[in-house]
């Protein structure tokens, strides 16, 4: 300790020394710590732990005897780990073998109301990032990012007010306050276009790596993938049917060699990127056609009107299309390569690249149109013909009667006929029971029809072939869309507090169904296709239907709420919110999404499911013992429909 105080007291009297000077001894300093740290890992055998901590402390107390990158210090004024905020914030010397040390004198690493912080700081220059300011910045996202991640406990009001807020540096500066709106886009052309239009975030790298905070910083992604398709009409001599022209066999044959090749180069060199795909067969199974003059356009939303950008190449899901502006697009990044990467959750601008390397290499040829598959694909893929195979059996299968079940507790309950795994359905009636006098009643036996089966849950595995935005956005200040006769929706007492959602979440208990399926099978299948919904923007998504009061059925990372309703078929023309979920949907306003699903029984139709945003103040509200939504199917209200192939 002595040492430590020598070498504090030189570097003090000579606050002019050269580096060399300056190195000599941040050198002697480290070794005083790790010989401090060996007594903390190698003491004695006669000495006790709690008793060497001790007196380490003791001697660090109030002293400025730890070496920063900026001078001496207390234990208490500075961070340990790697210097992210060097330049804001004092760090220690790093190194393992002294982290002990710094454990033992209560050193933390920086939190994240440090890290927001520093970003208010950077930010409040009212300037560009220099080269240094953007290093600081970027590397505080990351670390805020992993930290919000790593959290499984919902995040206090407070800090989510925080980020709501944190200013960010855009394409058009520094933006700030809450009516702040700011675009995240991934793809560098799309970017390029569209710097001059909107405020673009640029946090120092791709934005898809900060995928996790959009929500949590209130940064709209916009959806490039879901675009819709357009095309300059200027020597298109009016085509209307352009979008749907013949494909082009040659080019479509390329593209699937192309899409085996760039499997097979993933599967190798980026297990985790081509093990993150689920959508090689659909990608496979895509035509292409060249559309001269092809645009697509986007919907920013909030204030802004539709922006249409030109494209080399784009996706469209609909129509089962890889429209290329040129022959070229085929084999070029900015081209199939940007449209394919599009449908990528994360490595999109590594898997542009190696779209290139795969023509450039000539993979292509020298795969022969053949593609390595990983095992964790071969058991997806396996799963999903399983779960078909069993779903076209019970369909080919005739209902046979099961063996009577003993009364319970002496009760007269008649057989029953399983249907499945999940539930049974009532025996028909014999002879001897009482036969109806009713005026409706029918002669003969009579027999109960058949539940029909819900459509496959690996239908949900695959992306929805059409997305549908309904209603008019509302804008800053502006009052939601409504219909019509609308009440102030607001409850007589607002003092009640719903429980917090529960970490890691909670499903709900299964109970035998009467029928070949039951409530909770079909909320299931929603949470399926939700998940696969948020995944695709880096949220993840937690069940709380087992969770008591809570208000809602889901809980994202991003902290918003989901309440679902399911239904087999249509959609009824209103539905009852219980009182904890209309409260929650209240107090929660915008964060809380109403997810109306339909169409979830085989033959129904198209599996549908539709997101509306603060639905109590969407839809008309008619008070009652529950709280009724009406009008729910008007497609005038600002909603997201997502929707499935599926047989009419």
């Amino acid at each position: 300790m002595e040492r430590l105080r020598e070498l504090r007291d030189r570097q003090t009297e000579d606050a002019d020394t050269d580096a060399g000077m300056t190195d000599s001894i941040r050198a002697e300093a480290l070794l005083v710590y790790q010989s401090l740290a060996r007594r903390l890992t190698h003491r004695s055998a006669d000495a006790s732990q709690i008793a060497v901590e001790k007196q380490i402390r003791d001697e660090f107390r109030y002293q400025d005897l730890v070496l920063t990158d900026q001078s001496w210090m207390e234990s208490g004024k500075c961070f340990r780990g790697l210097a992210i905020l060097s330049g804001f914030r004092p760090f220690t010397m790093a190194g393992a073998n002294i982290a002990p040390l710094w454990q033992t004198l209560g050193i933390p690493e920086p939190g994240v109301d440090d890290l927001i912080d520093v970003l208010k700081e950077i930010a409040s220059t009212n300037v560009a990032p220099d080269p240094e300011h953007e290093r600081v910045m970027l590397e505080a996202l990351r670390r805020l990012r992993d930290l919000i991640c790593s959290h499984d406990k919902p995040m206090p009001p407070g800090l989510q007010s925080k980020l709501r807020n944190l200013p960010l540096w855009t394409t058009a500066g520094w933006v700030k306050g809450k009516g702040r709106h700011v675009f995240a886009v991934a793809d560098s052309g799309v970017e390029r276009v569209l710097t001059d239009r909107l405020p673009l975030w640029k946090p120092g790298g791709n934005v898809q790596q900060f995928a996790a905070l959009f929500g949590r910083l209130r940064v709209t992604p916009l959806d490039v993938a879901g675009a819709e398709v357009t095309y300059e009409t200027e020597g298109m001599d009016g085509d209307a049917a352009a979008l749907d022209r013949s494909a082009d066999a040659s080019l479509t044959e390329g593209f699937r060699r192309g899409v085996a090749a760039l499997q097979d180069l993933l599967v190798r060199d980026e297990p985790r990127t081509a093990e993150a795909f689920a959508g090689w067969a659909w990608l496979a199974g895509l035509e292409v056609r060249v559309l001269p003059g092809l645009r697509i356009r986007l919907a920013p939303g909030a204030t802004n009107d539709p922006i249409e950008l030109p494209v080399d190449a784009h996706i469209d899901r609909g129509r089962n299309t890889l429209f290329l502006h040129s022959h070229t697009a085929l084999t070029t990044k900015a081209g199939a390569g940007a449209a394919i990467a599009a449908h990528f959750a994360h490595d999109r601008a590594r898997v542009g690249h190696n779209w290139r390397d795969v023509w450039e290499e000539r993979l292509v040829q020298a795969g022969a149109g053949t593609a390595l598959t990983s095992t964790g694909q071969r058991e997806r893929e396996e799963r999903q013909r399983l779960a078909e195979e069993l779903r076209q059996r019970a369909q080919r299968l005739p209902v046979t009667p099961a063996q009577s079940r003993k009364p319970a507790h002496g009760t007269g309950s008649g057989p029953t006929i399983p249907i499945g795994p999940t539930g049974t359905i009532p025996q028909p009636r014999t002879s001897s029971a009482p036969a109806s006098t009713g005026p409706g009643a029918q002669s003969g036996p009579q027999h109960s029809p058949a539940a029909r089966p819900l459509v496959d849950a690996a239908e949900f595995d695959m992306p929805p072939t059409n997305v549908i935005r309904t209603g008019a956005p509302t804008t800053p200040g502006s009052t939601p869309t409504r219909t019509p006769a609308t009440a102030d929706p607001s409850p007589r007492r607002h003092d009640i507090r719903l429980p917090q959602p529960k970490p890691g979440g909670a499903q709900p208990r299964s109970h035998a169904s009467p029928l070949g399926y039951a409530d909770h099978h079909k909320e299931e299948l929603v949470i399926q296709a939700l998940r696969r919904i948020l995944q695709e923007r880096g949220v993840k998504l937690d069940d709380q239907r087992g969770a008591s009061r809570v208000g809602a059925d889901a809980y994202d990372s991003t902290g918003r709420y989901y309440e679902i309703k399911a239904h087999g078929s249509g959609v009824p023309s209103e539905l009852a919110l219980t009182r904890s979920e209309f409260v929650r949907a209240l107090s929660e306003g915008e964060n809380y999404t109403l997810v109306i699903a339909s169409s979830l029984e085989q033959g129904a139709g198209k599996p549908t499911l539709r997101l509306v945003n603060d639905p109590v103040h969407r839809f008309e509200v008619e008070p009652a013992t529950d709280v009724r939504l009406k009008g729910v199917r008007a497609l005038s209200v600002e909603s997201t429909v997502y929707e499935w192939p599926g047989a009419e």
